[in-house]
């Protein structure tokens, strides 16, 4: 599994102040929504998924991938206990922690809004296995690409499904393409710190996306344009 790529044992897991605009991967889906944070006019906070599977392309700064453990709760701000990749993992707070991956990224324009530059986090088991796959790629020929990051578009997904029965489920595993490489430019890597507060009121952060769970498959992607990050 691509998964193990990122050190993690080859044994399944479960799936299940400042906050960094965030892209969100429903793996029940297989869709990809940038997520827009507002306020109201009362000045509570909100968040919007905007659905950019079709259009989903971005840089993608693996250079400064973080591994470790993660514990997303509705209503709270995601705790991460993460390191660098290479530095070896550090143990789960509680077992409630699932194995995860945590990586920035600089959108495209047409798929941006208003906040290109975002985060992306997961512990789905085919998300872990859909970045693996893709950062395995990028390990293989980032030394041909010096000062340069992956571009990376979402070219399909692939239906995982496990359990017997009525305990029967199927997550969609995100087959991620290469299709170039581009210069860093305002994709500037913050690392993850410890996050235990709450969430301001109405922010769902952590919380999946109300989609429906209607899979949609991704038209073909296009190569990189010198337009598509300036």
């Amino acid at each position: 599994m691509s998964a193990s790529i990122f050190g993690f044992p080859e044994k399944a897991s479960s799936e299940g102040g400042d906050f960094a605009a965030i892209i969100k991967y429903d793996a029940r889906a297989g869709r990809l929504f940038r997520v827009d944070r507002g306020q109201d006019s009362a000045g509570a906070y909100h968040s919007t998924p905007v659905d950019i599977t079709h259009n989903f392309k971005a840089i993608c700064d693996f250079d400064n991938l973080e591994t470790g453990w993660m514990l997303f709760q509705p209503g709270q701000a995601p705790s991460m206990h993460l390191v660098r990749m290479g530095k070896q993992l550090l143990p789960p707070l509680t077992d409630q922690y699932k194995r995860g991956v945590r990586f920035m990224l600089r959108l495209a324009n047409e798929c941006a809004g208003s906040v290109p530059v975002r985060e992306v986090a997961g512990t789905a088991r085919t998300f872990l296995d859909g970045v693996g796959a893709a950062y395995a790629q990028y390990l293989a020929d980032k030394d041909k690409n010096q000062g340069k990051l992956p571009v990376l578009v979402l070219e399909s997904t692939t239906p995982v499904t496990t359990g017997t029965g009525q305990r029967t489920s199927t997550n969609y595993m995100p087959n991620f393409k290469l299709i170039g490489w581009a210069p860093r430019g305002d994709l500037v890597f913050v690392p993850k710190a410890p996050q235990d507060q709450a969430l301001p009121q109405g922010f769902t952060n952590g919380a999946a996306p109300q989609t429906g769970g209607a899979r949609v498959t991704p038209p073909a992607q296009q190569t990189v344009s010198a337009s598509d990050f300036g």
